[in-house]
């Protein structure tokens, strides 16, 4: 009898330790599943707040593109002369897009033969002197 109560206890204290460790195990997964939990609650607030300035700072731009249409509607040939002025600058950009350099001619042997002088020092072609800007006057 003594001995299966040696050997019962003996069980017990074994069985105890594990349940100390697995406790342990279980207290730190707790823990770690807390800590997870809080930084996504803590993420989840950053990424709100962000969109929430986000959304403040669309607003303030459109509440400010809103009055500028309104001023523009207002006033017809403030609106006419800056479409006037935006299709210039795409027209003037568009030709300086295009303003390739021409190629400078070469004389030919046989053009040269017949004269018995030196061909004359070309010149750089210059590019057309930029044009000033637009004003206009809305008087």
């Amino acid at each position: 009898m003594r001995r299966a109560v040696s050997l019962l206890l003996l069980t017990l204290a074994i069985t105890a330790c594990d349940q100390r460790g697995s406790a342990d195990d279980r207290l730190a997964n707790a823990d770690a599943q807390e800590r997870s939990r809080q930084e996504k609650v803590a993420k989840d607030m950053v990424a709100q707040t962000e969109d929430q300035v986000r959304v403040k700072m669309l607003e303030q731009r459109v509440a400010a593109l809103e009055a500028q249409v309104a001023a523009m509607q207002g006033d017809r040939k403030l609106l006419d002369a800056q479409l006037v002025e935006q299709r210039l600058n795409q027209i003037e950009a568009g030709r300086v897009g295009a303003d390739d350099p021409v190629p400078a001619a070469t004389p030919t042997p046989a053009a040269t033969r017949g004269q018995g002088r030196a061909p004359a020092a070309q010149t750089p072609s210059q590019p057309p002197p930029a044009r000033k800007p637009l004003v206009l006057d809305l008087r």
